[in-house]
């Protein structure tokens, strides 16, 4: 029998992620070292105790859980939906961050994406998410209202974004926000995600230290090229000011550091203005 899936959406993510844990009483989560720091700093704002976890070469943790322990996982890069559903089936209570995976349906207790992230330069989209849980919140929230900020769809203009969104309060979606998600052709969005992805992997796959090969209906965030060659790297970055090294810096003997170091997630910039 299918479980009932209940959506809510709010002005980001990590709000999205706080609203859950307050709901639901969440005292302590494990979540990976490799993982964007705001996300951490969404569940200390919400006083939990967090437990950090490896992952291993394929993105999928390094340890095992106890099955009633709350596991925040990251579809990392919108290429981890395997990985997804196997945590699924073992841990009842997985936390997916679907902030890179827009599309995927939704898997475990309680799974969170970032409207804003995915459609901030396409569409100009400044604020937005969607949580989606197996059992119904209990409160209300206000609606947001969105600043007009200038986006001249720039990594500056990103980063002003992004401070922004750092300082939203808990609220409800903006009007503004629904209105723009109303004219996206988001089948067009797949296909031309779907095309760039697989044009730059048969552009670089010799070269990538990843093996990368969709799952069906699997929608990118990025291209993630993974290259221990400098001048390489340096060629790719040095023309592209939307790459962006994803996160804080690691300990250099953790696995992830190399991902952290050695990482590229190349935009799928053909999207950027022409979706």
């Amino acid at each position: 029998m299918q479980k009932s899936v209940f959506e809510y959406e709010f002005n980001s993510a990590r709000n999205a992620l706080r609203v859950f844990v307050r709901e639901f009483e969440i005292r302590k989560v494990h979540l990976p070292y490799y993982l964007c720091p705001v996300i951490k700093n969404a569940l200390k704002k919400e006083n939990c105790d967090l437990e950090f976890y490896h992952i291993d070469e394929n993105f999928f943790p390094a340890c095992s859980f106890s099955t009633d322990d709350f596991i925040l996982y990251s579809n990392y890069f919108g290429i981890c939906t395997k990985n997804v559903r196997v945590l699924s089936e073992k841990y009842p209570n997985l936390i997916v961050d679907n902030a890179h995976s827009f599309y995927s349906p939704h898997f475990g207790f309680a799974s969170f994406n970032s409207y804003r992230k995915f459609f901030f330069f396409s569409h100009n989209l400044k604020d937005g998410a969607c949580l989606r849980v197996n059992k119904p919140l209990k409160n209300e929230y206000s609606k947001a209202e969105t600043e007009d900020i200038q986006n001249d769809f720039s990594y500056n203009s990103m980063l002003r974004n992004e401070k922004r969104v750092d300082e939203f309060d808990i609220q409800r979606i903006s009007d503004t926000s629904k209105e723009i998600l109303k004219k996206i052709n988001f089948d067009e969005d797949k296909k031309k995600r779907i095309e760039m992805f697989s044009e730059l992997n048969e552009k670089y796959k010799s070269f990538n230290e990843l093996s990368l090969k969709l799952e069906e209906d699997e929608i990118p965030f990025v291209y993630p090229f993974l290259t221990y060659d400098e001048k390489l790297a340096e060629k790719i970055t040095k023309n592209n000011d939307l790459i962006l090294r994803y996160w804080n810096t690691l300990p250099e003997s953790f696995l992830e550091y190399r991902f952290y170091k050695y990482l590229i997630p190349i935009p799928l910039t053909n999207l950027i203005n022409h979706c």
